[in-house]
């Protein structure tokens, strides 16, 4: 134990040294910022916004929010929670008044949807991080691939494309983006669509767990490809910081959930009502850092 803890000890150290050295990425089809001006987490409760936008080239800052989920850390408890939100919920919107929460981007960028979030929930964003499908597909292709279980098979030919027969899979980078865009496959739509997600996230806190354990320098190359495909407003250290959490949280530590909503219309839009009795959950989720 203690030669496996000083070699961490080492690699850690080791690890710091090379970030320090790396210089700006080349390439940002994946955006991440700090919310706040200092990060100061709430009693050891981290909250990161995962926004993935609908541009299919490119990472425009102005772009409608295809996918959105809050993420979780208690660091105390090691316990986390990803908590989904449909792109169509009707919301308030500071600056834009009552519209669908994935055009809270179109004026103010992603700053204006985690400030919406907060307002919503009461949950103070630390992070935000954005992917177009372009910087989604880079990631996944440099990590390898995905397993997912899923429970049912998928069949969406004239939507996403996604063919999947049920049980285990293990997804490449465009599969996993079929899998991820899918919807009519599922009787309750972007409901469904968007408890993937989280599902899929998971899954590769899983894969990072996995090639950490068997090989410590893994964590490098995960690291490297996202500052390949990253534009940050943290440092190098705080991201090696953020990466060595993540590794060390348990997936079933992770509560995957999605506001319970219902469907609707306002005018001739079709909109997503999100429950009032959310409310409790955000509550769950503000004081524990988990779900």
């Amino acid at each position: 134990m203690r030669k496996r803890a000083a070699l961490l000890a080492t690699f850690l150290a080791s690890t710091i040294a090379f970030l320090s050295l790396v210089g700006p990425a080349v390439t940002a089809p994946v955006l991440v910022g700090r919310m706040h001006e200092q990060f100061q987490p709430n009693r050891g409760k981290i909250f990161v916004l995962v926004i993935g936008n609908d541009s299919r080239e490119g990472n425009p800052r102005n772009s409608r929010a295809d996918a959105i989920h809050i993420v979780g850390i208690n660091t105390d408890t090691m316990r986390g929670g990803i908590l989904n939100f449909p792109r169509d919920s009707w919301v308030n919107i500071p600056g834009q008044g009552t519209s669908k929460m994935n055009e809270a981007m179109l004026v103010s960028g992603p700053e204006n949807l985690a400030r919406t979030l907060e307002g919503l929930t009461g949950i103070k964003i630390d992070y935000w991080v954005m992917t177009g499908f372009e910087g989604f597909m880079g990631i996944i292709d440099g990590l390898g691939r995905v397993t997912v279980n899923l429970p049912h098979s998928i069949d969406d030919p004239t939507g996403s494309g996604a063919h999947l027969p049920a049980g285990k899979q293990n997804l490449g980078h465009k599969s996993s983006l079929a899998y991820l865009r899918t919807r009519h496959s599922f009787g309750t739509g972007d409901l469904a669509r968007t408890t993937n997600h989280g599902t899929y996230m998971i899954s590769m806190l899983r894969k990072l767990r996995e090639d950490v354990a068997l090989n410590p320098a893994e964590l490098l190359n995960w690291i490297a490809l996202t500052k390949k495909f990253a534009s940050f407003d943290m440092s190098s250290d705080e991201l090696f910081r953020l990466a060595v959490l993540a590794s060390q949280v348990p997936p079933k530590n992770v509560n995957n959930v999605t506001v319970p909503a219902s469907t609707g219309s306002v005018g001739a839009a079709s909109v997503v009502f999100i429950s009032p009795s959310a409310s409790s959950i955000y509550k769950r989720f503000r004081e524990n850092g988990s779900l």
